[in-house]
């Protein structure tokens, strides 16, 4: 499956086939919230695991389903969230399952292994707006470097985090007073990436009237605009 029949799926709230595990689907805002925000988002954070944040040396071989098998396996906490997360996704219990050359997590007649976790991890990432973004990796010299670069990590920890000005409540609260024709109710029935989606989109047509209204009331150089370049109807980025 290729990236325009995903975001289609998405866009469209439609389940999406994973070779050997099933369908997987994106659940709807109402359904998140009945489970509760944080908890959902602790899930994402399980099923997101990325061998990058792991701060000692790996071997290249390992994937991040190695990382997150090694978890389920060790750590029980983690492991009934990510369970929870797995029903939550593709609406079947999982089991861990060994056989003398792999491992997998079974998931009704599908699994979960290392040759689809990685499209799974995709999919759940552009489900939810999720971006990953890593630390930059530092690699001191010698011992002084090593505990000045310890120092800095240390100073920028204590560092007061700055406050998102937008966030998913007030997207969705956002879209649901302005005049587009949705209510709380229809919002409710959408996931998260058809609410994003809805944030860009509306954005984009604003600016492209406000650009258009500029023009033809002379306060805007149009030699300066491309009209073309912004367009409501570009693909987003």
């Amino acid at each position: 499956m290729d990236d325009l029949d995903i975001h289609f799926k998405l866009l469209g709230g439609r389940p999406i086939y994973i070779e050997q595990a099933g369908y997987l689907t994106i659940p709807p805002l109402e359904k998140i919230v009945d489970i509760n925000m944080s908890l959902y988002n602790s899930f994402l954070a399980s099923l997101l695991i990325d061998k990058s944040m792991i701060k000692s040396d790996l071997d290249n071989n390992v994937t991040n389903f190695d990382i997150f098998y090694a978890n389920c396996y060790h750590n029980e906490e983690f492991k009934a969230n990510a369970f929870a997360a797995i029903f939550l996704f593709f609406s079947e219990s999982p089991t861990l399952k060994e056989s003398d050359d792999s491992v997998y997590i079974e998931i009704g007649k599908g699994q979960i292994n290392h040759s689809n976790f990685n499209i799974i991890q995709k999919i759940i990432r552009l489900g939810n707006n999720v971006e990953i973004q890593n630390e930059p990796e530092f690699k001191p010299a010698n011992s002084r470097a090593k505990k000045m670069i310890e120092m800095i990590l240390k100073n920028r920890a204590k560092q007061p985090k700055v406050k998102e000005k937008i966030d998913l409540h007030s997207i969705v609260a956002g879209l649901a007073w302005k005049d587009n024709g949705l209510s709380l109710f229809d919002l409710y029935k959408m996931n998260i990436y058809q609410i994003y989606n809805g944030l860009y989109v509306s954005n984009n047509i604003d600016n492209y009237h406000h650009t258009i209204t500029a023009l033809y009331a002379g306060t805007l150089d149009g030699k300066s605009i491309k009209m073309a370049d912004i367009h409501w109807a570009n693909k987003l980025k």
